[in-house]
């Protein structure tokens, strides 16, 4: 038997996948935990217990949470629920905006912002315009009226029918072999010579004609008629209402002339790209002065950009360089795009595969789109933290990042999640928060279908990358950040009723539990405000303090101090830190099947109180006539605490069923092996 002494000084591997727990050999295994529930891990190194979430307001029904922000002080809560909008400014209902968005469309809206406008597109509706009308309460939305609509020939039973565009030409005074060109939609054909023999003239004029840029190959018919006039007929793809075509002279005799008539006004099998019949834009975003869209249900692959600065017009006019874009990707299957994203390239991420526009700025003419990875997105909005984009695979078991690497000149997109697949589960949303006033990590928040959340802290030039899970009594199910502020759609079940809450993490309050109301100098025992969690058992932290459990009753609770300063009530949730199984080694190599025991187990601590090791409690004071009445002062610093028992997985899981305060800043084991 030999007695060793192991430590961890880091936690921010954060949680490990369990088909890691034989990789001894790597740095991640020994500042990794194999549980790191409702906790956050620190880019410093340590683990502390995540804040609670405060009560805003009962929704009533299931609900989406999207930013509205303007300004770093102005930012306005949307929460989108069946049919309606209600705004949200400093955590205070402001007024409803009546939508025609379905609870089960909800999380399929994408939506771009700038200034005080938000644009919103799903499928199956019109892209809108959401407004601020120059108050927190006064909104409006409408469809937006755009100035041209890019035209489409989708050539199936439910196109319009076209009706051929017939012009006639006369030529006036040519001569056998003299030159000449036409004018057909502003646009000059090849020199045409002319000829006295009518067929060769007609066959000549169609020609020409066919080989222009804006006549579609093979939909042009030239008949002589009378004399030197000949009808040109523009057909099937070509059928729309034309200019008149025009022509000049280029050789001999200049005084020579053509003239021309209408005789019937085409009208295309070309429609609007976007409506109620072929869908509607499923992606949005601003770059480059102009507005993108991607992808519709009857174009999946086909991406458009506005004109510079005229952001509701997608005329392409004559491809010059501020005039609109229109380009399908080329692919070898079927797909479609699910998200554009602005960063340091225009991005475009599809079912299969990621792709990006290598220039800048974009114009119709040197656009080129190239494809770079091939892993596919899920149709939830990419977010750009520590200079990479993050966006989630399509199989829904992976988070990438999407980032540009000088060596290779390409966009890679490297896992960000294989150390810890375990904790993503089909993600439905997704957040991130960089830094706030009391906190300087970065943080992703992936909202799974579960209802957890797997939340990564991520801070990619000093190699910290760590995964934890919160887990609440319900489901969470949606989320989004508002400058510091992390809010949430939670579903719970409160005395035997599902309700859907709106809650908040507030970076400047400290809350400790879930679903909870914070009080300031209540002056009395009576604590009101609590109808949403009536009938149901609350925990009960007052100045520092945790009291007995109370259950509210019309929407109050008696707690048994007279006065306090300060008070919380809600719902318990329980941190939990377990580290990986600790190996020893006896000398002859490290042996995975020895029995071990952990002696005695040390843990470093900052402001902490209430942690359990191992089900067994620590203490914080020793009894005294001076300590009674008062509250037990947070503790840093180191706690020695003995164990039992032998096991071939030697673990330490560090708890609290209490709500207090904990930060784990490292371990120490003293351990024997067998």
């Amino acid at each position: 038997m030999s007695k060793q002494y192991k430590v961890q000084s880091a936690f921010n591997s954060g949680v490990l996948d369990t088909r890691l727990l034989a990789r001894i050999d790597t740095k991640q295994y020994f500042n990794g935990m194999s549980v790191g529930d409702n906790v956050l891990c620190l880019p410093q190194g340590g683990v502390k217990r995540r804040p609670g979430m405060n009560f805003i307001d009962d929704i009533g029904e299931q609900f989406r949470v999207i930013p509205f922000i303007f300004s770093n002080t102005q930012a306005y809560l949307m929460v989108f629920r069946n049919n309606a909008i209600d705004v949200y400014y400093n955590d205070v209902f402001q007024t409803t905006v009546v939508t025609t968005y379905t609870t089960a469309e909800l999380m399929q809206i994408q939506y771009t912002q700038s200034g005080d406008t938000m644009i919103l597109v799903h499928e199956d509706h019109a892209p809108a315009l959401l407004q601020r009308m120059g108050s927190p309460s006064s909104w409006a939305i409408s469809n937006i009226s755009f100035d041209y609509i890019p035209q489409y020939d989708f050539d199936d039973g439910s196109s319009p029918t076209p009706t051929s565009e017939v012009q006639e030409i006369t030529f006036n005074s040519f001569t056998e072999g003299q030159d000449y060109k036409l004018t057909v939609g502003g646009i000059d054909t090849d020199n045409i010579a002319y000829s006295s023999d009518t067929g060769t003239n007609e066959d000549r004029i169609t020609t020409a004609i066919n080989d222009l840029v804006n006549i579609v190959y093979g939909d042009v018919a030239v008949a002589h008629t009378t004399g030197t006039t000949y009808e040109i007929t523009l057909s099937g793809a070509n059928a729309k209402d034309w200019q008149q075509i025009t022509g000049r002279s280029t050789s001999g005799d200049y005084t020579a002339t053509i003239s021309g008539t209408t005789t019937t006004d085409g009208s295309p099998r070309e429609e609007d790209a976007w409506s109620a019949t072929r869908g509607w834009p499923r992606t949005v975003i601003f770059h480059e002065a102009r507005l993108w869209f991607g992808g519709s249900k009857s174009l999946p692959i086909t991406v458009w950009g506005s004109r510079v600065n005229e952001f509701f017009n997608f005329d392409l006019g004559k491809s010059r360089d501020d005039q609109g874009i229109e380009l399908t990707l080329d692919v070898d299957q079927y797909d479609s795009i699910n998200c554009l994203f602005s960063n340091r390239h225009l991005q475009i991420f599809t079912a299969s595969a990621e792709y990006y526009v290598p220039v800048s700025p974009i114009t119709p003419e040197n656009l080129a789109i190239k494809r770079q990875s091939g892993y596919g997105a899920k149709a939830i909005m990419p977010k750009v933290i520590d200079g990479a984009t993050i966006y989630v695979q399509r199989t829904g078991r992976s988070l990438r990042e999407f980032v540009f690497e000088f060596a290779e000149d390409a966009y890679i997109s490297n896992t960000a999640s294989l150390l810890a697949p375990v904790l993503i589960n089909d993600p439905v949303d997704l957040a991130i928060s960089v830094g706030t006033t009391n906190e300087d990590a970065n943080y992703v928040y992936l909202v799974n279908g579960d209802g957890t959340v797997g939340v990564f802290n991520t801070l990619r030039s000093q190699n910290v990358a760590g995964w934890s899970r919160w887990v609440t009594d319900g489901e969470i199910m949606s989320i989004c950040t508002l400058v510091d502020e992390v809010y949430f759609a939670v579903k719970r079940t409160i005395n035997g009723v599902t309700k859907y809450y709106l809650e908040e993490v507030d970076p400047t309050t400290d809350s400790y539990l879930d679903s909870s109301v914070l009080y300031t100098s209540p002056g009395t025992a009576t604590l009101t405000g609590l109808g949403h969690l009536n009938g149901e058992e609350c925990r009960v932290r007052a100045d520092d303090s945790v009291l007995n459990n109370v259950t509210p009753a019309s929407g109050s609770v008696t707690i048994e101090r007279v006065a306090v300063d300060s008070a919380e009530v809600g719902l318990f949730f329980r941190p939990t830190v377990t580290t990986m199984p600790v190996e020893g080694d006896t000398g002859a190599g490290t042996n995975l099947d020895g029995e071990k025991r952990i002696v005695n187990c040390m843990v470093y601590l900052q402001e902490s109180l209430g942690v359990k090791i191992n089900d067994y409690t620590i203490p914080f004071r020793t009894f005294g006539t001076s300590v009674l009445g008062t509250a037990v002062e947070p503790y840093t610093g180191k706690k020695n605490i003995y164990l039992f028992g032998w096991s071939k997985t030697a673990q330490v899981t560090i708890t609290q069923d209490v709500p207090a305060p904990l930060t784990l800043l490292g371990l120490s084991l003293e351990m024997e092996i067998s």
